[in-house]
């Protein structure tokens, strides 16, 4: 193999693993573990690390320019650092019936799993 070969290959392999990286750390979705044992939020990418405890969780609702999305953190900081636990929102008749989804096969069984009172309406 020549060097101007070799340096193709190597540029070929080199575009291929930062690809990869990115995929790695940028897209592989994040999975959050609601344990009702031991009352734990787990957060799990790569490896599992507990996050808070049922009784430190707090869910609000995140609101960024065009879209919304549901997100969890302990009481005193959620604001400081939280956890986005849906897909954004934007407000069309799709997305409002996505959310609507999400509230009645996600949210609420996290809820009352977690034992956080539940305003839905009826």
């Amino acid at each position: 193999m020549s060097a101007d070969q070799f340096k193709i290959a190597l540029i070929i392999w080199g575009i291929y693993m930062i690809y990869f990286l990115f995929d790695l750390f940028f897209r592989i979705p994040v999975k959050y573990i609601f344990d009702k044992s031991e009352k734990c939020i787990y957060k799990k990418w790569i490896l599992s690390k507990k996050i808070m405890t049922f009784d430190e969780m707090t869910y609000f609702i995140n609101d960024e320019t065009g879209g919304y999305y549901y997100s969890i953190g302990k009481k005193r900081n959620q604001f400081v650092k939280n956890y986005r636990i849906s897909n954004y929102f934007s407000g069309s008749k799709a997305s409002d019936r996505r959310q609507e989804e999400y509230i009645t096969e996600i949210l609420c069984p996290i809820l009352l799993a977690v034992g956080i009172p539940l305003n839905q309406p009826e």
